[in-house]
């Protein structure tokens, strides 16, 4: 048989099967971007056709074409899309293959013009301004204005921008707008608005005074929840209480307020800050170089846990210091008449029954209280100071809060021959084993907090 034979065939290559296709890239504001076959005779406004045109928010002032140049080197045309498009021949430039279109976003688009409203309207904030935008229209657009807010002192600051490069701005003019006026419809008392004006809407004075009330617990006749009055005092509201009753011991009265409560907040939490900062300085002060020196670093190291663990652990009482006497015509007008504020608490117990002996002692505790007795005569009945104790700092915080000793200087070391009072607390401090004057006074500032936290907790039943 004779041998058949496959037919021959001829391929001819295309010139795209051999380089690459010649395509542009188109992106940004078009409504299709991506790469697009070019014939090499396409103009900018047949590239952007090409990937479905302008969307809406496309900036047509400006463009750019990146070109990569034969020698490796890139250049940049700068376009103006609105004449390209209308074929003005400087701008609808040829487009090479691997050209890149850029077409951006409007700028207002991108940083639209804003204002703002502050203060006592619905929802303060920012918005866009819009064509003829007056102050009534920011205002109805922040939802109006709130039962607190003062419509006759509104006030609206222009700014002007400098440096927009640095983006720097500076006030250009301020004006008083009386808000009322502007939402009836008065075009002299509605100033329209420029981009970034702000619009503050203030709050009637003495607003957070209205619904403010008080709280008065313990021994007066008619305890509860009191509303007051701008400017009113304690001793108004103990007259609208009824007055003490027999069984009321004001020398031991816990007023507490909210400001007050959040400095002491902030105090301690700097405080122990400070002290969590400390270990270096004690560590330079004992310079460890042999057995003893690392025993004395390990119970420095103990003592500072031990101080921050109190710290942590006290209570934080808001109290504020005053002293509150029987006889209410001495104490209305005196200093400690303070003006009530809103979440103002007062607390008047019954004369407490015991003194309270703290601190390093072996048996912290509450002794009956027995008239006459000295803080020594308390302290032994606690067991005595232990090996830990700085009796020379011991210290008394009276049953008002107050920190004294028996001279009247806090560390004269005269505080055991001091007569108690009931509800008294004798306070023994814990010795600084190491380091310098500055960990010292942290440790007793510590100490001092601590134990005013515990005197107040047990005030307050």
């Amino acid at each position: 048989m004779p041998k058949s034979f496959a037919s021959p065939r001829l391929r001819i290559f295309g010139r795209y099967d051999l380089e690459p296709v010649p395509e542009v890239l188109v992106t940004g504001e078009v409504n299709s971007p991506g790469k697009y076959r070019t014939s090499g005779e396409q103009h900018f406004r047949d590239a952007v056709y090409q990937a479905g045109g302008l969307t809406p928010e496309a900036w047509q002032d400006t463009a750019q074409v990146f070109r990569a140049m034969p020698d490796g080197s890139g250049k940049v045309f700068n376009i103006s899309v609105r004449d390209a498009l209308a074929g003005d021949a400087l701008n609808n430039i040829l487009i090479e293959p691997r050209d890149h279109i850029v077409i951006h976003r409007q700028p207002e688009s991108v940083s639209p013009q804003t204002v703002y409203v502050r203060g006592d309207v619905a929802r303060p904030g920012r918005y866009p301004l819009v064509a003829n935008m007056r102050a009534s229209d920011l205002l109805r657009a922040a939802g109006g204005l709130l039962r607190s807010a003062n419509a006759e002192g509104g006030d609206l600051t222009h700014y002007s921008v400098s440096g927009a490069a640095a983006g720097h701005s500076q006030v250009s003019g301020e004006e008083n707008v009386n808000l009322t006026a502007a939402l009836q419809g008065g075009a002299g008392d509605d100033p329209a608005l420029r981009d970034g004006d702000v619009l503050t809407v203030p709050q009637q004075g003495r607003w957070k005074d209205v619904g403010a009330s008080v709280t008065i617990r313990g021994e007066v006749a008619k305890p509860g929840v009191y509303g007051i009055e701008p400017g009113e005092r304690l001793s108004s509201l103990l007259r609208r209480a009824g007055g003490l009753l027999p069984t009321a011991f004001p020398q031991a009265a816990v007023f507490t307020r909210d400001s007050v409560y959040e400095l002491q907040q902030k105090s301690r939490q700097e405080l122990i800050q400070r002290i969590e900062q400390e270990p270096e300085v004690v560590k330079t002060a004992i310079n460890t170089t042999g057995t003893e020196e690392a025993a004395l670093q390990q119970a420095a190291t103990q003592q500072r846990q031990r101080v921050l663990e109190a710290l942590r652990n006290a209570p934080i009482s808001g109290r504020l210091v005053i002293h509150l006497r029987p006889g209410q015509k001495e104490f209305a007008g005196s200093t400690d008449d303070v003006e009530l504020h809103a979440g103002d608490s007062l607390e008047i117990p019954k004369q407490p029954g015991f003194v309270l002996v703290i601190g390093q002692v072996y048996n912290s505790n509450a002794i009956t209280y027995t008239p006459g007795k000295n803080a020594a005569w308390y302290l032994s009945r606690a067991g005595g100071a232990t090996g830990l104790a700085n009796r020379s700092a011991i210290f008394i915080i009276r049953s008002n809060g107050s920190v004294t000793s028996g001279s009247g200087h806090l560390w004269s070391g005269g505080a055991l021959s001091t007569a108690l009072g009931p509800g008294d607390t004798v306070v023994v401090p814990e010795k600084v084993t190491v380091g310098g004057n500055a960990w010292k006074n942290l440790v007793a500032i510590a100490q001092i907090a601590q134990a005013g936290a515990l005197a107040a907790a047990v005030a307050i039943p």
